[in-house]
């Protein structure tokens, strides 16, 4: 089970930094688009703002169970 965690660790880690990437990647060619007005820099700028600390945990919770810190002993 131990081993489990570690590879769904690296699964949560790299989830995170692919959906970061993904999502500036969005909002960049969003907002780089001839048609983009100032409902659009609201937007993204609300969205990324909130997003970024989910993507942050997705990162550091992803790591801890890589390094095994969620690791149960059986006493």
């Amino acid at each position: 089970m131990n081993s489990l965690r570690k590879y769904l660790g690296i699964l949560w880690l790299l989830l995170g930094v692919i959906l970061g990437v993904y999502l500036f990647y969005k909002a960049a060619v969003a907002l780089s688009s001839t048609g983009a007005n100032a409902e659009d820099y609201v937007f993204w700028i609300v969205i990324v703002t909130i997003f970024i600390p989910i993507l942050i945990g997705f990162i550091l919770f992803g790591y801890y169970a890589f390094k095994g810190e969620y690791r149960r002993e059986i006493h």
